[in-house]
């Protein structure tokens, strides 16, 4: 039980390292969609971003001769519907109008919302830290916006129930023990690829020729980041939330914004704000207090 217990440990900081090269991958495609945005039209930027993270790893899929044969697509089909066709939806209206720093800062109510529906969805009760943690997460976002709260725009709110819509699937995955199959990830994605490809073609957004109006340089990191990065994010977080939960998760995406804001300070040139700076401060300390939450002796569920 001994040998179990410190491998469950082990594993538990394994997948917080997993998760930080997530969250950079994650805040690296805040920046590049900033720079698509504009050149292609939204959906269809969309409608291509998922088409290579599904097929990427499908390749990945049959290159290993993993069987696709999974069950619960009913379920699926709901996550995927939640976490890849509505959120990229509403995330990719609300990018065009808001600042790169400022869609990422969304993430850090993240936590609050995975936590709210915990309670309602999975019967949870939190501790005095997970308390402490998600009150910091708040007060940074609030922080982040200079507590304008009537002032926020337009484009806040689409990134707003993008972020919920996320959350949202993430607890459902805990709450239905979907566990932590690639096999799961290649579903929702697939899922999520189909809906915007109807929603594209329905709206007449798939316009090939705004393909060119990007340098193959871009496209590559497109590519790289978008592709093969949204693929690896997917993964990691289905693994992360049947390791240590959702709500544990969720503290992660409150990384993406320091990644997001030093990568928009140098590529999209936006000016320094010392008020962010003590933001990402506030947040890096509300993750300290979660990880290091004790944790109980008991080994996780393994749903594969």
């Amino acid at each position: 039980m001994k040998n179990s217990v410190h491998t469950y440990l082990g594993d538990n900081m394994s997948i917080y390292i997993q998760l930080l090269f997530a969250s950079f991958f994650w805040g690296s495609n805040v920046v590049l969609m900033k720079l698509f945005l504009g050149k292609i039209p939204f959906l269809f930027l969309a409608t291509i971003r998922v088409f290579l993270s599904v097929s990427f790893l499908g390749i990945y899929l049959i290159w290993k001769k993993i069987s696709l044969q999974y069950g619960h697509q009913g379920k699926i089909f709901i996550i995927g519907t939640l976490a890849i066709y509505l959120n990229f939806f509403f995330t990719f209206i609300g990018m065009n109008e808001v600042k790169g720093i400022d869609n990422a800062f969304m993430n850090a109510l993240a936590p609050a919302f995975t936590f709210l529906f915990g309670v309602l969805l999975l019967k949870q009760k939190g501790s005095f830290k997970e308390y402490l943690a998600i009150g910091f997460t708040l007060f940074a976002f609030l922080l982040s916006i200079h507590f304008r709260i009537f002032d926020i725009k337009r484009g806040f709110w689409y990134l707003f129930f993008g972020m919920v819509l996320y959350m949202l699937a993430n607890v459902f995955i805990q709450k239905w023990q979907l566990g932590r199959s690639l096999v799961f990830s290649f579903y929702e994605l697939l899922y999520g690829f189909l809906l915007l490809l109807i929603h594209c073609l329905w709206s007449g957004q798939i316009q090939v020729y705004t393909l060119f109006n990007v340098s193959l340089g871009f496209w590559f990191l497109f590519i790289l980041i978008s592709g093969v990065g949204f693929a690896y994010i997917q993964v990691v977080y289905i693994k992360a939330i049947a390791d240590i939960g959702a709500l544990k998760t969720s503290f992660f995406l409150s990384l993406n914004p320091i990644f997001t804001y030093v990568e928009s300070l140098v590529i999209l040139k936006e000016k320094f704000d010392w008020i962010h700076f003590l933001g990402f401060i506030i947040l890096a300390f509300a993750i300290y207090l979660i990880t290091n939450k004790k944790e109980e002796i008991s080994l996780p569920h393994n749903n594969e």
